[in-house]
């Protein structure tokens, strides 16, 4: 029989390697047993993070029952056999037009006269302050959610947090959805799938119904959108799977003010 079995290498923010390899074997753990160190290589060689350990993932409950193992440092889903899963940001990436770094800075670096591993680099150092702006602003949120009953009973704010901007932002969001019965930081799985997540906030509306909901902090919602709601609905299928009704799918953009999509 013929195995075509496909990865996905980060190896840029936002940016993927995806090699797929078709082998003739008898069963797929052969096939698997076969293409695998081709594709360690290739993760070695290109891969921004290192490939995933089982021995560094922790084993992580389900909201929806079960367990996974995640690996914090790649943010990579395996089961007990080490095999990986597909999360929802892999999936919705999977099906964009990769950034083709390497040309873009190079031809950037032919006319300007300057070195593509500086523009890389300035890149890099501009993504990584969005990334920890947008985890900031999600570990707030979490800390206000999760926390605030603790903090009422032993008479502090402590589920506030301290800076200015991130306080205002929690405090808006939490204006409109006060009273509302929520989860944040949802882990769900799909074992028959192989397919995991991590859901920002799960509404629950009743038993076993509820709203996938995400919080986005990037300058350009419009053009990302797409992709955002086809990462929403890979959780809303996990859910699914585990016998859950999803109404529907909100997504919370914060830049400056809070902007609410609902599909």
């Amino acid at each position: 029989m013929k195995y075509t079995i496909t990865a996905v290498i980060p190896v840029v923010q936002y940016g993927n390697m995806q090699p797929s390899i078709e082998v003739e074997a008898d069963t797929f753990e052969e096939a698997q047993a076969l293409v695998m160190p081709h594709i360690e290589q290739l993760w070695e060689k290109y891969g921004e993070k290192p490939l995933p350990s089982k021995g560094k993932a922790k084993k992580i409950e389900c909201f929806v029952g079960g367990h996974i193992f995640y690996d914090d440092d790649t943010h990579t889903y395996t089961n007990e056999k080490g095999e990986v899963y597909m999360s929802g940001s892999q999936y919705a990436k999977s099906l964009e037009k990769p950034f083709d770094m390497e040309r873009i800075s190079q031809a950037m670096a032919d006319k300007f006269k300057v070195e593509a591993r500086d523009i890389k680099a300035m890149w890099k150092l501009k993504a990584d302050i969005s990334t920890g702006y947008g985890t900031a602003i999600h570990k707030a949120l979490e800390l206000y959610g999760r926390y605030e009953s603790l903090a009422e009973a032993i008479e502090k704010t402590t589920h506030l947090h301290d800076n200015p901007s991130i306080k205002t932002a929690v405090e808006s969001f939490y204006a409109s959805h006060k009273g509302e019965k929520a989860v944040n930081e949802v882990f769900i799985v799909d074992h028959e799938a192989k397919r995991a997540g991590q859901i920002d906030r799960l509404l629950i509306l009743g038993d076993k119904k509820c709203r996938v909901q995400d919080y986005k902090t990037n300058s350009n919602i419009e053009k990302s959108l797409p992709t955002y709601w086809v990462q929403l609905q890979f959780y809303a299928d996990i859910l699914k799977a585990n016998g859950w009704e999803v109404e529907g799918l909100d997504i919370f953009h914060y830049n400056g003010e809070w902007k609410e999509y609902t599909k």
